[in-house]
C-alpha cells in the first residue's frame, strides 16, 4: 500500500554551563516521503526509524550548542585567570585553581569593594609583621587608592564597609605564632605548574603553618588553597595550616576583631583535594 508520512522528532534541554544555565535551546526535525508498505506493521517501523534518526539530528544540534556555551565560558574564564611568570612560563595562581569552580554571584563593583578592604587588612598585617609596628592604612601610601574606594563606594545592598576594627594584634597575644614571616615573594611548583604569594608562615604549636587572613572563613575551600602553596618549592615541609577571619565587629565580625582560628594538620587530604582540581583546571582549560 502506497502511504505518504510526515514525521517529526525533537530534542530539548537545559544548559549547564556557567551564564548560560537557564537556557533552554530546543530543535525539531521533520521529514516527509511517499513509499509502498506491505502492512501497517512495516509503516509503524518506518515511522519508528525516521523519528531515532531525527531526534538523533536534534540531539547532535543540542550537544553543538553546549559545546559552544563551554567554548565561551572557557574563553571568558581565562580572561580571569591570575597567571605567574615563571621564568619564561605562565603559571596559573593558586587561588585560580583551587576557585576555578566557584560560581561568584557578586555584582563586580561589590566585588571591587571587597577586594579593596581585603588589601588593606593584607598590607597592615603584612607591614606590622615586617616592622613590628603597627601602622593604620591612613599612614600607609599604598593603601590610598584602597581606601579611596571604601570612603567612596558602598555596596549594592547600600552597606558601607569599615577602614577598620580588626585586630591582629589581640590574634597575637590569644595565639602567639613564633617566627612569624610575612611571604612577599612568588612560590611556584614546576612539577605541578603553579604560583602564588601565601599570606604568612610561622610556627604555631612546634609546626610549620602556613597562615592565611581571610575576610570570611570557607574551611575546605582555604585549605584546599594553602594545600596549593604547600606543594610549591620550599614549603613542602609545611604541617598545618591556620586560616584567620580577620572582620569588623560593624561588617558583621564579632567585638574582638579576629576569630578563633581554624586548624588542621591533615596536609595530606588537602593537598589531594588541591591536585584533583589541578588535573580538573589541566582537563578543561589546558592550562
Amino acid at each position: 500500500m502506497q502511504r505518504k508520512l510526515k514525521i517529526s522528532a525533537s530534542f530539548s534541554g537545559v544548559l549547564p554551563t556557567g551564564k548560560f544555565s537557564n537556557m533552554r535551546p530546543g530543535f525539531t526535525a521533520e521529514m516527509e516521503y511517499e513509499a509502498d508498505f506491505g502492512n501497517m506493521a512495516e509503516v509503524l517501523l518506518a515511522v519508528e526509524t525516521a523519528q531515532q534518526e531525527l531526534q538523533g539530528i536534534c540531539y547532535q544540534n543540542f550537544e553543538a550548542e553546549a559545546l559552544k556555551a563551554k567554548i565561551i565560558k572557557i574563553k571568558s574564564d581565562l580572561q580571569n585567570f591570575r597567571f605567574h611568570e615563571v621564568g619564561e612560563e605562565k603559571f596559573p595562581s593558586v587561588s585560580t585553581v583551587a576557585g576555578y569552580d566557584k560560581e561568584f554571584f557578586v555584582e563586580d563593583e561589590d566585588l571591587k569593594i571587597y577586594a579593596a578592604q581585603g588589601n588593606i587588612i593584607d598590607t597592615e598585617i603584612r607591614n606590622f609583621v615586617k616592622t613590628g609596628e603597627w601602622q593604620d592604612s591612613k599612614d600607609l601610601l599604598e593603601c590610598t587608592a584602597d581606601r579611596f574606594i571604601l570612603k567612596t563606594k558602598a555596596l549594592s545592598t547600600g552597606k558601607v564597609l569599615a577602614l577598620s576594627g580588626w585586630n591582629f594584634r589581640g590574634f597575637l597575644e590569644k595565639y602567639p605564632i613564633e617566627n612569624l614571616q610575612s611571604m612577599e615573594e612568588i612560590v611556584y611548583s614546576k612539577k605541578h605548574r603553579i604560583a602564588g604569594t601565601p599570606d604568612l608562615l610561622g610556627k604555631y604549636n612546634g609546626l610549620k603553618t602556613l597562615v592565611s587572613i581571610k575576610r570570611t572563613k570557607s574551611e575546605i575551600d582555604n585549605f584546599i588553597q594553602e594545600a596549593g602553596y604547600s606543594l610549591c618549592e620550599g614549603l613542602e615541609d609545611v604541617e598545618q595550616f591556620m586560616v584567620i577571619e580577620m572582620k569588623a565587629e560593624e561588617d558583621g565580625g564579632n567585638k574582638q576583631g579576629y576569630s578563633k582560628p581554624t586548624i588542621t594538620t591533615d596536609v595530606a587530604k588537602y593537598r589531594e583535594l588541591f591536585l584533583r582540581k589541578r588535573s580538573e583546571v589541566l582537563k578543561i582549560y589546558g592550562v
